[in-house]
């Protein structure tokens, strides 16, 4: 038996969340071009992350070469567990 393509790995990979440390956040902006759909830029250059999980394949592909393009090293990924992401435990 042989393994899925990378691109069906991929897709049931666990969605994550951008996690971003604002005090070493210094406003270089690359962040925001890489994945500018979960990133947005305040109003003196620095990051602001959309805090939703990211379950679709292509950007959290983008997410990670975000996190790892940042100089500063202010952004990391964080897996989202899985009940609780989803909030079937509590009904």
């Amino acid at each position: 038996m042989s393994d899925p393509p990378a691109s069906e790995r991929a897709s049931k990979a666990a969605p994550v969340r951008i996690r971003l440390d604002p005090t070493r956040c210094a406003g270089h902006g690359i962040c925001a071009l890489i994945s500018g759909e979960r990133i947005g830029l305040d109003g003196w250059g620095f990051a602001v992350v959309d805090p939703t999980e990211i379950g679709e394949a292509n950007l959290r592909r983008r997410a990670r070469r975000a996190v790892a393009a940042c100089p500063r090293g202010a952004l990391s990924l964080e897996e989202v567990p899985g009940p609780s992401r989803t909030g079937a435990a509590w009904r």
